[in-house]
């Protein structure tokens, strides 16, 4: 017996796609908590790559997007939680987006218990581009996982 029929035995209905957007949700969330850590361990001092364009340097963000909000750690867990729902429900709504849905999930939860455990955001890759801030690979997550929904929308 495979596991979506015992899930399903359960009572669950899970179907095939809500199991791999979990699984992506799981790997995506992984990638993001572990180079998360590996970047407060090991970027004492900046990393330089392709001529300085990019460069790694570890970062505290105590706000969001642009560090807007930055010290109003309850007001954007709140935020976060009420995002969270919404995206759970789209996840469940709209199986045409599930793959886009997943990483947008998974980047807010990195980010969400990287705030819930420390009280910040850490940060480590910066585009050097004048005014572009400091993200990491839960931010690429969402910002892929946008892209992806609006092409989808921007294709039917």
């Amino acid at each position: 017996m495979n596991i979506i029929n015992y899930i399903n035995m359960m009572g669950m209905n899970l179907s095939r796609e809500l199991l791999f957007a979990l699984g992506i949700i799981i790997i995506f969330l992984t990638l993001d908590l572990w180079t998360k850590g590996w970047a407060e361990k090991s970027l004492n001092l900046p990393k330089y790559l392709f001529g300085g364009k990019i460069q790694l340097i570890y970062m505290r963000n105590y706000g969001i997007a642009f560090n807007k909000l930055s010290g109003k750690k309850k007001l954007i867990l709140i935020i976060n939680l009420f995002l969270f729902i919404y995206l759970s429900y789209l996840l469940y709504a709209d199986m045409n987006n599930y793959f886009a849905y997943s990483l947008i999930l998974a980047g807010g939860f990195g980010n969400f218990i990287n705030r819930l455990q420390k009280g910040y955001v850490s940060d480590f890759i910066y585009f050097n581009l004048k005014g572009w801030p400091v993200f990491n690979i839960a931010d690429f997550e969402i910002i892929l996982g946008i892209v992806i929904v609006i092409l989808n929308e921007i294709a039917n």
